[in-house]
């Protein structure tokens, strides 16, 4: 399912999935979620692949552990840093995508403020009223750089072959 997924650029599936749901803002999150979900799910099954490897493992498994007890003491630990570096890095793709299904006008509906929605509106103004697009632009801009910079930070913070 997740090769199938990938084989769709992720705008498209999320145009797809807000025609068919309707749009508005809960339809937009569900698009987002869809297109994102296949990553995820390839990310921690590569990560539990890694470690399932690992000779720690196989101690665990030598003196009795049960399948419950690796997965909960060893394999989620090790998967949890890279979930949520992914997660934080993220969201500023989704953020776009989000602005970019507002912009064409299948996101949230007026009068509901969005900046996707708010650069659609000021292309009309661009040349008597540039700044009435720049603000919705650079909103979008520093907020996808800042969720950014915090997964660089995380990514840093919790990869051990950093630290080391």
């Amino acid at each position: 399912i997740c090769d199938v997924l990938f084989a769709f650029p992720g705008i498209l599936l999320a145009i797809a999935v807000v025609a068919v749901l309707g749009s508005g803002i809960a339809n937009v999150i569900i698009a987002v979620a869809i297109f994102s979900i296949p990553a995820f799910a390839r990310l921690v099954r590569g990560n539990t692949l890694v470690l399932k490897q690992q000779t720690f493992i196989e101690s665990a498994r030598s003196i009795g552990a049960s399948d419950m007890t690796i997965l909960l003491r060893h394999i989620l630990p090790g998967t949890v840093s890279s979930i949520v570096v992914f997660f934080t890095m993220r969201i500023g793709t989704s953020i776009i995508s989000a602005a970019s299904l507002s912009f064409l006008g299948l996101g949230a509906q007026p009068p509901t403020p969005e900046w996707g929605a708010m650069l659609n509106e000021a292309r009309a103004d661009m040349v008597i009223a540039p700044h009435v697009a720049i603000f919705p632009a650079l909103a979008i801009f520093l907020t996808v750089l800042a969720f950014n910079l915090l997964g660089d930070g995380l990514r840093d913070a919790l990869d051990p072959k950093i630290k080391g």
